[in-house]
């Protein structure tokens, strides 16, 4: 499963993909304030540690929000480094500002580490730092792949909702899809693999 990280003002790492949660600036606001946001249908705010703790069995990938033109930003990847204290074996961390990949993987070797790239970068950079570095995965946007992968490294693309497109990415030898419909990419690929079981 993949989720997204934010610190609060009072430390707390805080599930949201945006910087802000209900109006409010996550790396500005207070946990006590953030949980009390209404998501709709009695939801609320969550932690990682509560999260973790629910889904012991479920490996997560867990993306880092941490970029310099955002709010919260942190150039010594503090988030990260907490995050990758509390990962487990199944689990793995991502971020989009590669230098926080790096901090993590310097201070914990064993955690596997991922570069995302947006779609404005360079496949073949991203490949050619976690090599460098010692990532074990890359995860560009979808619309970089155009031909086979190389299979030292896992690669990992996003968002991908089309299961007409999802044939070229499983050929081309992508090892794993993000997506918002895991049913239809799922019979997409099942339906490529001539019926077997597809993770």
């Amino acid at each position: 499963m993949e989720l997204d990280v934010r610190r609060s003002a009072d430390g707390e790492l805080v599930l949201s993909h945006d910087p802000s949660i209900g109006g409010l600036v996550v790396a500005e606001t207070g946990w006590a304030d953030l949980r009390a946001v209404d998501l709709g249908m009695g939801h609320h705010p969550i932690r990682l540690d509560d999260l973790m703790g629910q889904v012991p069995g479920l490996a997560l990938d867990i993306e880092i929000k941490n970029w310099p033109l955002q709010p919260g930003f942190e150039p010594d990847g503090e988030t990260a480094l907490r995050v990758a204290d509390m990962a487990r074996a199944s689990d793995f961390l991502s971020c989009f500002y590669w230098v926080t990949m790096d901090q993590v993987k310097a201070r914990f070797p064993s955690v596997r580490t991922g570069l995302l790239v947006d779609t404005g970068g360079s496949l073949a950079d991203g490949i050619a730092h976690a090599r460098a570095v010692g990532h074990e995965i890359v995860a560009p946007h979808w619309s970089l792949v155009n031909g086979p992968v190389p299979d030292d490294l896992s690669i990992s693309v996003w968002t991908m909702n089309d299961p007409d497109l999802v044939t070229n990415l499983a050929q081309w030898g992508v090892d794993a899809i993000i997506t918002d419909d895991p049913g239809l990419i799922a019979g997409a690929l099942e339906r490529i693999s001539g019926g077997e079981d597809v993770n």
